[in-house]
C-alpha cells in the first residue's frame, strides 16, 4: 500500500514567516514592483495558513499572538495592495491603449505614477512602524505552534478540507460585482490552502491550480472594472480610452461568468464535497 502524501501546515507557516521578513527588507530598501507583489502575496499566504490552523481546531490558533498577527498583516497588506494595484493599472494602460487615446493614456499614467509614489512612501512608513512588532509577534506565534508539532494532513484530507471551506465561504455566482469579487478572493485563499500539499500530491495540486485559474480570471475582470472606473472619473465617460477600458471590462466579465458557469473547482474535482464536514475529514 502506497504511503500517503503528507502536508505539514506549521512547517509551511514557518517558511512563509521567513519569506515575509525577506519581502519586508526588500521593500524597505526599494519598494519596486516585484518586492511589493511578493510582500502582498506573502501576507495573504500567512493569513490563509492561520485560517487553516483555525479550521483544524487548533486551540492555540485563537491566542493573542494569532489575533495580533492577523491585525498587523492586514495593515501591511492593505498598504502593499494600494501600490500593487497602481502598478497593475499602469501596465494595463501601457498594454491596451487604442491609437486614438494615447494623449489621454499618457496623462492618466502620469497621474497614477504620482499616486504610486505617494502610496509607496506610505507603504514604507507602515513597514517601519509595524515591522519590528510583526516580527516579534510572528516569532511568538511560531513558538506557540511549535508546541503542537508534529501536525500533519494527508493530501486527501487537505483536498477535502479545501473544497469544503470554499463551499461554505464563497457566495453563489450572481450579477452583483461585490459577490463576484468575493468569489475571487475566496478562491485565492482556497488555492493557498491546497498549496500546502507537496508537489507530488498531484490531485490536490490540480485543485490548487483550478482555484488559481478562477482567481486570475476573476482578478483580471476586477482590475479592468477598477481601471474603467478611474478613467471615467478622471477623463470622462465619453473618452475613447474610457470606452476601450469599459469594453475590455465587459469581455473579461463574460469570461469570468463563463468560468463560473462551467462549475467551480468543487464541482469539477469532487461533486459531493459540499455535504461533508471539514472536521470529520480533515482532522489530523
Amino acid at each position: 500500500m502506497a504511503t500517503p502524501v503528507i502536508a505539514h501546515p506549521v512547517e509551511t507557516l514557518r517558511q512563509y514567516v521567513t519569506d515575509i521578513e525577506a519581502a519586508i527588507l526588500l521593500c524597505l530598501d526599494k519598494p519596486d514592483k516585484k518586492p511589493v507583489h511578493r510582500l502582498r502575496t506573502t501576507t495573504r499566504r500567512i493569513e490563509a495558513q492561520i485560517a487553516l490552523l483555525t479550521i483544524l481546531h487548533v486551540p492555540k490558533v485563537r491566542s493573542q499572538e494569532a489575533h495580533r498577527a492577523r491585525r498587523l498583516l492586514k495593515k501591511i497588506r492593505r498598504a502593499a495592495a494600494e501600490v500593487r494595484d497602481l502598478d497593475v493599472q499602469q501596465d494595463q494602460i501601457a498594454a491596451h491603449t487604442p491609437a486614438n487615446a494615447r494623449t489621454e493614456a499618457r496623462q492618466l499614467r502620469e497621474n497614477l505614477a504620482q499616486q504610486r509614489t505617494k502610496a509607496a512612501e506610505a507603504l514604507v512608513s507602515a513597514l517601519k512602524k509595524h515591522h519590528t512588532k510583526l516580527a516579534q509577534t510572528l516569532e511568538s506565534l511560531m513558538k506557540v505552534f511549535g508546541e503542537i508539532e508534529p501536525l500533519t494532513l494527508t493530501s486527501a484530507q487537505l483536498a477535502m478540507l479545501t473544497l469544503n471551506w470554499f463551499a461554505r465561504n464563497a457566495p453563489a455566482p450572481s450579477d452583483d460585482p461585490d459577490s463576484l469579487h468575493t468569489i475571487r478572493k475566496k478562491a485565492k485563499i482556497a488555492r493557498y490552502l491546497a498549496e500546502n500539499a507537496p508537489k507530488q500530491a498531484r490531485s490536490t495540486r490540480r485543485i490548487a491550480a483550478a482555484f488559481e485559474s478562477l482567481q486570475e480570471i476573476g482578478g483580471e475582470w476586477h482590475d479592468w472594472l477598477v481601471l474603467s472606473g478611474i478613467a471615467r472619473d478622471e477623463i470622462g465617460e465619453a473618452s475613447p480610452l474610457t470606452k476601450a477600458f469599459t469594453r475590455r471590462c465587459a469581455r473579461t466579465l463574460a469570461t469570468y461568468r463563463s468560468c463560473l458557469a462551467t462549475g467551480t473547482p468543487i464541482a469539477q474535482e469532487h461533486p459531493g464535497a459540499q455535504s461533508l464536514q471539514p472536521e470529520s475529514t480533515a482532522r489530523p
